[in-house]
């Protein structure tokens, strides 16, 4: 059991069970408090030990979530979304949120990244994993690897002249 305090942030409440099953998957068993995101600032001044599950259908200005990171770095941020927005994205790396995590994913990864993000990873998650017989071998030896000059010299610039 991870001992954190879940609050979500969602203009849409009935989410909340979708929630939980995640929580609860990712050993979270406290029930969270649902607020709207107009109340982000003022529900969350003691986040402390909190576990912020945003809903990325309904998210504040990033001017909020640059606050909120700002004011409660002893909290785990999370976007939970069903689209993954470039603006979200972006919010996500320039608040210095600790994760986003698609709601698309199967339960289990999507449990195990938020278990992972409480554990003090920063996640960007939002697509499944693919099965071992799809992924890329790497190869065998580093020397078998292109180097960084060589990429640099396949994208037609010089080594020694790029830009440091």
């Amino acid at each position: 059991m991870i001992p954190v305090r879940p609050i979500f942030v969602t203009r849409e409440p009935m989410r909340i069970a979708a929630l939980r099953q995640l929580l609860f998957d990712a050993g979270i068993e406290a029930d969270p408090v649902v607020i709207y995101p107009e109340e982000i600032e003022r529900a969350t001044m003691d986040a402390a030990g909190c576990l912020i599950l945003i809903d990325g259908d309904s998210p504040p200005p990033t001017k909020s979530l640059a606050h909120l990171r700002r004011y409660s770095s002893g909290a785990r941020i999370v976007i939970w979304t069903g689209t993954l927005a470039p603006e979200l994205l972006l919010a996500t790396i320039e608040c210095g949120l600790d994760g986003l995590i698609s709601s698309d994913l199967p339960r289990e990864e999507a449990a195990e990244a938020l278990a992972r993000i409480c554990g003090g990873e920063r996640i960007l998650r939002f697509d499944s994993a693919m099965p071992s017989s799809k992924r890329m071998e790497p190869p065998a030896t580093v020397a078998a690897a292109p180097s960084f000059d060589a990429q640099w010299m396949l994208h037609g610039a010089q080594a020694d002249r790029r830009e440091k």
